[in-house]
């Protein structure tokens, strides 16, 4: 991720249904998604290293990687160490939230970071920030292409976001994912900015790895 001191990227993507259910249904996809971009939040890791923090077999984390979990990442650097050919990887995409619209309007999350995988109506990362935090997010945020919609629009965005129980005002993460939601047929990203510094959520995940280095 560029930019960590003064802010944070945050991308949105649509992802296609078989591949959002491979993870939705599956733990130890869960689980490595979110050790991988916990892991690589400043820097690629190798497969190794990955396996030994999931204490899962060197095997099977390449059999989940190659198999069941492309597009989620990809390799960063190459280096040979005594011999023996290191790959480093990290997320495709870091920081990115992944969006399936399913039957029924609901709307599906895959959140690696924030280690959230189900439905929007359970939560997202920004749920525990205080709401004078949300309302500078989104004085901050609104020149994004999440709040470059038309009036029409715009309330088709947030008669999905109701249809999926967020409560108003919207939060910047909501924004993002009613973007991609109503945008998915297009094929089109989203991304927001937010400032690290300030990001409730970006300082319990910054508190976590200093508690496991």
């Amino acid at each position: 991720m560029q930019g960590l001191a003064s802010g944070c990227s945050i991308q949105g993507r649509y992802i296609e249904p078989g591949d959002c259910l491979k993870v939705l249904d599956h733990p130890l996809r869960k689980k490595i998604l979110y050790n991988l971009a916990l892991e690589t939040l400043d820097g690629p890791i190798t497969k190794k290293e990955l396996a030994r923090v999931l204490d899962i077999s060197y095997t099977e984390l390449i059999y989940q990687l190659n198999k069941q979990l492309k597009g989620f990442w990809e390799v960063k650097d190459e280096q040979k160490k005594r011999g023996a050919h290191e790959e480093f990887i990290a997320p495709q995409a870091p920081n990115t939230i992944y969006v399936m619209l399913g039957e029924g309007a609901a709307i599906y999350l895959i959140d690696p970071l924030a280690n959230i995988f189900g439905r929007m109506s359970d939560g997202t990362r920004c749920d525990e920030c205080p709401r004078e935090q949300i309302a500078k997010c989104l004085q901050r945020t609104k020149t994004d292409k999440c709040f470059d919609f038309t009036p029409e629009e715009i309330k088709k965005q947030e008669r999905l976001l109701e249809a999926n129980r967020r409560p108003y005002p919207f939060t910047p993460i909501d924004r993002i994912i009613g973007c991609i939601a109503l945008r998915s047929l297009t094929g089109e990203g989203c991304a927001i900015k937010v400032c690290e510094t300030e990001c409730n959520f970006m300082k319990k995940v910054r508190a976590k790895i200093q508690r496991k280095s």
